[in-house]
């Protein structure tokens, strides 16, 4: 059994509530035994050193008027003791003479029960292991009893600080700080650690012990990772990786009575949203009601924007619906949303003239903190609820084309597709595919089959509006190599750039040939 200090016994004996009133210094004094004062003179007795020393400042007066807390610290350091926690008050000059001598003064809470105090202190004396389980166990009832209570996240997290005296810090299942209490030197170190797994780590001269909150298993919310909560300090024992189990079990009870929640509220907003657009023509004023009840200005314009990510399965898209409803949260906003098989749909309100590109790239920003490569696209207002369903057909154009024709990283915006916008309608028109057919398809060809850069090479050339000088340095190619290559597109395609005619079909045919590969060709 390790030996016994005044700081053990601070954290792992004395009710909530100690405070260290002077002598911080002696914290670290081994306690071989407590020691409570005699009903009778003298107050203590056949003291061997190192003891624990209980008393009441009105056990004090009842012994003696004359016997101060002040003398009571001198005498006792020259046994010496180990410290003394006080009920009562605790006089100037007691704290000067306890900070003087590097004897730990503790004061205890008045609602403390010596008796009882004295009892925890011995047991943890006598079976340190023992009372380390009892306190870890003691720990996890007044968490779950906080939970219950409505603490919530940021409460249980206080009072587990507050039980263990350490610096923590929460974290998210991809290592992000969610919260942190910590200063100093163990602040800067929460702060940079990236945790991925349960156990002890050293981290910029701090010793740290991480805890997964959950287990990494598919399932109910009660097997899942919530991510990790992390205890930070210059040495870590048995009962910080204790306190730490307990805080994290505590922790995933919470987040999972949180994620079912908002699970509910979730499926809600979702049912809502749906009602709005299968029925919003039928009955106007009835969604309008059942909108406000849910803290929805539906009389205003709204977006459709829709959220997507690459690799879109059930706990992808969970984990996008999730976070963007602390995006909306973090900037005010009131939005319906609904979580569909692919992406996340959201109906924007438009009010205080701002615009649905800025909203929806702010929430891009931030939800491209959490989720890298998210996906947002957004379509055109709807002035009323009859007009949600164009919007979301937009969006959903937007999310279909945009990202090829604009890139990832900003939003996908339809009014922003331009030519692509008659493409769209006309993708599945013979039409269509018989111009592509009889203007680019033999270009493409020849690049599939030679491994060439003559689609690259006219789409540059457009790009710069005919400009060969920009067209070759963006090429990086020569002159003469970028003039052979024009050459061999107007002998494969039948088309001269030079012709007005001929340099329109070219260019609308590339237009149309991004909006195609996203449909398979149709059977003539």
């Amino acid at each position: 059994m390790p030996p016994v200090t005044v700081q053990d016994v601070l954290r792992l004996a004395l009710p909530e509530g100690v405070v260290v009133a002077a002598g911080s210094a002696g914290l670290n004094h081994q306690v071989s035994w407590v020691a409570t004062p005699r009903a009778t003179p003298p107050a203590f007795t056949n003291l061997r050193g190192g003891e624990f020393v209980l008393v009441a400042t009105s056990a004090l007066r009842a012994l003696d008027e004359r016997l101060t807390l002040a003398n009571l610290a001198e005498r006792l350091a020259q046994v010496p003791i180990a410290a003394i926690a006080v009920q009562g008050e605790i006089p100037d000059q007691a704290r000067a003479t306890a900070e003087t001598l590097r004897l730990p003064l503790l004061h205890l809470p008045d609602a403390s029960d010596i008796r009882e105090v004295e009892r925890e202190v011995q047991r943890l004396i006598s079976d340190y292991d023992a009372q380390i389980e009892r306190r870890a166990a003691q720990l996890g009832h007044v968490l779950t009893q906080r939970s219950l209570a409505g603490a919530g996240v940021n409460g249980l997290l206080e009072t587990l600080a507050e039980r263990t005296g350490r610096s923590l810090a929460f974290y998210s299942p991809t290592g992000e700080v969610r919260a942190l209490r910590a200063r100093g030197p163990a602040r800067v170190a929460l702060q940079t650690l990236q945790p991925r797994n349960t156990g002890a780590v050293t981290h910029l001269g701090q010793q740290i012990w991480v805890q997964q909150i959950g287990q990494m298993a598919s399932g109910d919310a009660a097997g899942r990772n919530f991510g990790y909560l992390a205890l930070c300090g210059d040495t870590l024992d048995d009962w910080d990786r204790l306190a730490a189990q307990q805080g994290a079990s505590a922790l995933a009870l919470e987040l999972a009575k949180e994620q079912a929640v908002l699970a509910a509220e979730e499926r809600l907003r979702g049912d809502f949203v749906q009602a709005v657009l299968v029925g919003a023509a039928a009955d106007d004023k009835t969604l309008v009601q059942r909108g406000r009840e849910l803290g929805y200005d539906l009389r205003q314009p709204h977006v459709a924007m829709l959220c997507g990510v690459t690799d879109g399965n059930d706990r992808a898209i969970a984990r996008l619906s999730g976070a963007l409803s602390a995006a909306l949260k973090a900037l005010g906003i009131a939005a319906p949303t609904m979580r569909r098989i692919d992406d996340v749909l959201c109906y924007i309100p438009m009010s205080h003239g701002r615009r649905a590109h800025d909203i929806a790239e702010q929430l891009r920003a931030r939800l491209s903190e959490d989720i890298p490569g998210v996906l947002v696209a957004i379509g055109r207002e709807a002035p009323t609820l009859t007009h949600w369903s164009r919007s979301l057909r937009e969006a959903e154009q937007a999310l279909l084309i945009g990202r090829e024709l604009l890139g990832n990283g900003r939003v996908l915006d339809f009014g922003d597709l331009g030519v692509y916008r008659l493409l769209l309608l006309l993708r599945e028109s013979p039409e269509l595919w018989e111009f592509y057919r009889s203007t680019l398809a033999t270009l493409v060809d020849y690049d599939r089959d030679q491994h060439g850069e003559l689609l690259k090479t006219l789409e540059a050339f457009f790009e710069h509006n005919g400009n060969l000088a920009r067209t070759a340095e963006a090429l990086h190619i020569h002159r003469n190599t970028l003039l052979y290559r024009l050459m061999r597109i107007k002998e494969i395609s039948g088309r001269d750039l030079d012709v007005a005619e001929d340099r329109l079909a070219l260019w609308l045919a590339l237009k149309a040939h991004r909006v195609l590969k996203t449909i398979s060709e149709p059977v003539t």
